[in-house]
Formats: structure tokens, sequence, C-alpha cells
């Protein structure tokens, strides 16, 4: 429930993206809306560009080495030499596709990942519902056609602009 002192704001934006490269450039856009405590949940089917979009983002904000697939590991942690939008120092990038129950958080240390990493970026959140918290920006990633992607952003609750 919002309260009268308080502002609640979503904003939404869809982008179409015809290739790889307008993916990428759409997650270059969004590190730079992104700031620190920000959790993202990413969904859309297998294939969709989840990880594309992740691993942009990661690279947009400065971080220069490989950045892998969390399918198998289920999380993957980055440090960044010099922090980026304001203090984001440390990220973390889960994929939940895999994850049995909900339950199974608690044993990969969700309450650690959530406040040892400044940006947390969720593939398959729905798998971890109701236990993750209310994400600040949600991305749900749909085929168009065979080669384009219908990308829905919305912000939830913050005071941003796409």
């Amino acid at each position: 429930m919002q309260s009268d002192d308080q502002e609640m704001r979503d904003e939404e934006r869809i982008v179409l993206c015809d290739d790889e490269s307008e993916m990428r450039a759409l997650g270059t856009e969004l590190a730079s809306s992104i700031g620190p405590g920000f959790l993202i949940g990413l969904s859309g089917e297998l294939g969709a560009g989840k990880s594309v979009l992740a691993r942009s983002i990661i690279h947009a904000l400065g971080y220069d080495g490989p950045v892998k697939s969390p399918t198998y590991s289920l999380i993957e942690t980055y440090n960044l030499e010099q922090p980026a939008n304001q203090g984001i120092a440390s990220i973390a990038h889960m994929d939940l596709y895999r994850l049995g129950d909900a339950e199974e958080l608690y044993h990969l240390g969700l309450g650690d990942v959530l406040s040892d990493h400044d940006l947390v970026m969720i593939e398959w959140p729905e798998k971890g519902a109701p236990l993750l918290p209310l994400p600040e920006l949600r991305i749900q990633i749909d085929y168009d056609t065979a080669a384009r992607r219908k990308v829905r952003l919305c912000f939830l609750n913050q005071s941003v602009t796409l």
C-alpha cells in the first residue's frame, strides 16, 4: 500500500531488437540508468536473449573479463576495478532455471547475495517467487519473430528516465 508521503512510480517501455547487436546496445543504455542496490529480474523463453542482455550490462558497467552464463553454476559474480554509476562495484548474475523449488534459494545464500553485491541480476525470477524481493527493474523478453525480440522494460518505484 502506498502512503501519502511516498510517491510510487512505474515506468514502462517496449523496445524491439532486430538482432543481438541491438540487444547489446540496449544493455549499454540500461547500464546508465541503474544504480547501487538494484535488483533486475530477466524473464523470457529459452534463447530469448536474457544472458546477452545481462552480459552487455555487466560489460557496459566496466567489467573487462569474460562473462559466463550462470545456467549451470546458478550464480556468477563480478568485481569492477572502478565503481560505476554512483558506486556499483560488485555484480551478481543468477540463473534460476534449474531451481527445483524456491526454498533452494536459502541454500544458495540469497540473503548474502543480495546484501553483498551492489547489483543483482536474476534470470528466471519467477522460479524464486515468492522468496525474491520485488525488482527495481523487470525485463520480459519475448520472440516477436524468429530474429526480432520484443523487450518490455518496467522500472518499479524508481525515479529514472528510460
